[in-house]
């Protein structure tokens, strides 16, 4: 991972991001290795959840990585998804009630406060950030870490665009999405007195070139068919007929990506990626671009990252 952020950096990207989407590797260390190992990417977190952290420590996590690069640390957070969350015997509750506490308190634990605060899903009481070996007993102020939330839902766009420094939407979702999310995160900001240009919009782009282009497009039919079979939230803003995605999810269910992939047809993979030919990438890029997405995070499908890197930097 770290040298693929170095390839990436030479290339002129812009940024790296790690999810903690699934049971795989946890995102802080990534993070931390990634930021040590370059030079001036920005790095992120795409996202980390607020159910298996309690927002002390990821106060104190993000802290500590902005030590190790100041200025570099992005603090993606989301309420995550319940597939993830269940095996680990953690209830999917009130998600944007949580999210909306921990936005509350975190920025102010970072900021050196002593938080006190009763909440729905936090409770608090003077808790500080510590730094024992400063004469002044504590941190201090420092400068904000940059809040990017995750969000799919019309309710997580607007509370991101009341709060947060940028909006992260999520993978396998057309650029009709993307126009109608962000004129609802510009509305939410003006009623919060926010200039909405401020807010960066970013989106999670599934990128499959190949050097043939038929190629690329069946890889990405098989990332379309486990994720519409196992995200219905994601699958339901596609703007697909339900009757599609059920259909998907009952292959997949009975004989998996295999059975699944091929029902995926090249006008799905054509409206939720950027797939096919290198050029047909960056014109779907373009595209996405013009809706409004102004940090493109690329997802290349397996097999594709050395040459997304080499080909769309």
């Amino acid at each position: 991972m770290v040298s693929l952020a170095r390839a990436a950096e030479q290339k002129g990207f812009e940024s790296a991001w790690v999810a903690e989407t699934r049971l795989t590797r946890d995102a802080i260390t990534p993070v931390s290795a990634i930021a040590l190992g370059t030079e001036r990417l920005r790095v992120g977190t795409a996202i980390v959840n607020v159910y298996t952290r309690n927002p002390v420590l990821l106060a104190l996590t993000f802290a500590t990585l902005d030590e190790l690069a100041p200025g570099r640390i992005v603090m993606g957070l989301g309420a995550g998804s319940p597939r993830v969350l269940a095996p680990q015997g953690v209830a999917f509750e009130r998600p944007l009630t949580r999210l909306r506490e921990y936005c509350d308190v975190i920025p102010r634990l970072i900021g050196g406060e002593s938080v006190t605060y009763a909440g729905e899903c936090v409770d608090l009481r003077e808790a500080k950030i510590e730094d024992v070996l400063s004469h002044k007993g504590g941190v201090g102020a420092r400068d904000a870490i940059p809040l990017y939330l995750a969000a799919t839902g019309p309710r997580a766009v607007e509370y991101a665009g009341e709060v947060a420094a940028g909006v992260l939407l999520n993978v396998a979702l057309p650029t009709a999405y993307v126009r109608e999310r962000r004129r609802r995160l510009a509305a939410a900001a003006e009623r919060a007195r926010r200039d909405p240009s401020e807010i960066e919009v970013a989106m999670c782009i599934v990128v499959s070139p190949n050097d043939d282009p038929t190629r690329g497009r069946d890889a990405a039919r098989r990332f379309l068919a486990v994720y519409l079979s196992l995200f219905p939230n994601v699958a339901r803003e596609t703007g697909l007929e339900p009757s599609v995605v059920q259909m998907l999810a009952s292959a997949f269910g009975s004989g998996g990506v295999d059975a699944a992939a091929p029902l995926v047809g090249d006008d799905v993979v054509d409206l939720l990626t950027a797939a096919g030919s290198v050029e047909d990438c960056r014109r779907r890029l373009d595209e996405y671009r013009a809706a409004g997405v102004e940090l493109p995070i690329l997802v290349p499908v397996d097999g594709a990252m050395e040459l997304a890197i080499e080909a769309l930097g």
